[in-house]
């Protein structure tokens, strides 16, 4: 049974993997722009019907426009004058407020609560992917007669990374996991499957950084401020489940589970790293 388990999630990222690469690096970026935005679409879906477990009944058409317009004002990194991002959340509120306003049966706490958390928890975090492809710049890679979008690989840099960390953790953590962390949460999680998930992250953020600049000191941070991001994003998704009374929030991904599933680390590093390469970083 775990060696199947482990085949479908090779399996997995043996497909995912080249597609994301395609994606990122077609011209311009828009089609990864749809990727993330269709990906979040299902996340969302896979999160209202989770949500309505618990007698909720979010506004899924007003969420999932609003993830559209995330994205879209993500590859502006939300500051366009024309499209910013308190632009898109002053549309998103104000018609959620209403719609739940014209609905028969109004509960404007419970659905409005899981209408508005499942648009940011999924559809603002995801969109901070976007964000990073739309970092402008082209870079040289040695090794490579030809220059590269900074955006392109600075995704591919965080995806890999917290990927890096979340494969360290559980190979660890299943095989020499002795120490819980939050076993009311996370049972599997433990201070061993953390440390090899630190360690794994760093490894790619150093070996990545290397050819764009980044100094082994501010591998080292990136490294540690990614795996902690995504630990602590996967320990929210965990509450969540908890609270809704599921194992999975989907089936989407072979070996995985849902799209949350796979992405709940991934949700809490892309803003960090955003922020630490534009604002410290300079990029």
């Amino acid at each position: 049974m775990r060696y199947n388990f482990m085949l479908l999630r090779f399996i997995s990222g043996l497909v995912g993997i080249p597609l994301l690469i395609i994606l990122v690096f077609t011209e311009r970026g828009f089609p990864f722009v749809l990727g993330v935005g269709f990906i979040s679409i299902i996340g969302l879906n896979e999160f209202y019907r989770g949500t309505r477990k618990t007698g909720a009944e979010p506004q899924e058409w007003v969420g999932l426009a609003s993830v559209m317009l995330f994205m879209l004002a993500a590859r502006q990194k939300f500051n366009a004058p024309n499209f910013s991002l308190s632009g898109v959340l002053t549309l998103f509120v104000i018609a959620a407020l209403v719609v739940e306003l014209l609905r028969p049966n109004r509960s404007p706490i419970k659905n409005l609560g899981a209408t508005f958390l499942g648009a940011v928890y999924v559809g603002w975090l995801f969109s901070y992917l976007v964000a990073i492809r739309s970092i402008s710049g082209q870079i040289n890679l040695s090794g490579i007669p030809w220059s590269i979008p900074t955006g392109a690989w600075l995704v591919l840099f965080v995806v890999f990374a917290a990927w890096a960390a979340d494969t360290g953790a559980y190979l660890v953590g299943r095989t020499w996991g002795r120490h819980k962390i939050v076993p009311v949460l996370s049972p599997g999680k433990s201070w061993e499957g953390l440390a090899a998930g630190v360690v794994s992250s760093i490894a790619v953020c150093i070996a990545m950084g290397r050819g764009i600049g980044i100094s082994l000191t501010q591998g080292l941070i990136l490294g540690l401020l990614i795996s902690i991001a995504g630990f602590i994003g996967d320990l929210v998704e965990s509450s969540i489940k908890r609270d809704i009374g599921i194992k999975d929030f989907g089936s989407a991904l072979p070996g995985h589970g849902g799209i949350l599933d796979r992405f709940d680390g991934l949700l809490f590093a892309a803003p960090l790293f955003y922020y630490f390469v534009t604002l410290i970083l300079g990029f």
